[in-house]
């Protein structure tokens, strides 16, 4: 076992250099340098999956770079999120790190974290891939990126950029103009609900009526939730629970 503590890229440049099969990683935050550092030193043709908190308000602050996740995207990394994830755990063939640092230059140079390199952790790996073999947690694919990048483009800008937090918060009144007209009567409907965490069951009812001229019209609205949610804008909780991230 080898303790980490700052200024441990080193490490991580030579782990990664060293994985021929597998490189799993899980971290909310990542910055596009850091991703640069992966990127530029893997190997090809070994499985690549990444774990992150792809939410809107995480992508409007200083949390997760969107040219970090596209990055990962394009150099072969399977990607799914997950809205309340928090372990940081990094994986290359038989070691792995479980750490408090995400893969930002603070997480490997400025913060004071701390961390574990272990060898032959079988039971880290079947962890990882038990929360990534989950349904519930949706990939990340490349419209979605576009669409949350979009989005953000269209959201008031922050003057002072050093002042941004980790999280940003979302605000009502900046998103609904800029949805699409489905996910404008759901986003609509979600408000009315007054509720951070509500169910299928209850904004079916809320939005009575909404959705007149589909045949289906349960399906309509679950289809602009799933929609919803792949920008960052929900989490899925559990089979027909979702909570809204904006404020």
């Amino acid at each position: 076992m080898q303790i980490l503590k700052q200024h441990w890229e080193s490490t991580l440049i030579d782990l990664v250099k060293s994985a021929n099969e597998r490189i799993y990683l899980s971290s909310p935050f990542i910055k596009e340098t850091v991703v640069d550092l992966i990127v530029d030193n893997k190997n090809d043709g070994i499985d690549c999956k990444l774990l992150t908190k792809f939410t809107l308000p995480n992508m409007n602050g200083s949390g997760l770079d969107l040219s970090a996740v596209q990055k990962l995207k394009d150099n072969g990394f399977s990607l799914k999120s997950i809205g309340n994830l928090h372990a940081k755990i990094f994986i290359f063939d038989n070691q792995a790190i479980i750490t408090s640092a995400n893969l930002t230059n603070g997480g490997l140079h400025r913060n004071l974290e701390y961390g574990v390199l272990l060898e032959n952790e079988n039971e880290i790996e079947n962890d990882f891939l038990g929360y990534y073999n989950d349904k519930k947690y949706q990939h990340i694919e490349n419209e979605h990126i576009l669409k949350a990048q979009d989005l953000l483009s269209k959201l008031p800008k922050i003057e002072n950029s050093k002042k941004i937090g980790v999280e940003m918060p979302i605000f009502a009144k900046d998103l609904e103009q800029n949805l699409s007209t489905g996910n404008q009567k759901v986003f609509s409907g979600i408000e009315q609900l007054n509720l951070e965490n509500f169910t299928t069951l209850a904004i079916n009812n809320q939005l009575k009526g909404e959705f007149n001229n589909s045949k289906e019209p349960d399906r309509t609205i679950a289809r602009n939730l799933q929609e919803l949610r792949d920008i960052g804008l929900l989490e899925f909780t559990s089979r027909g629970n979702y909570r809204k991230l904006w404020n």
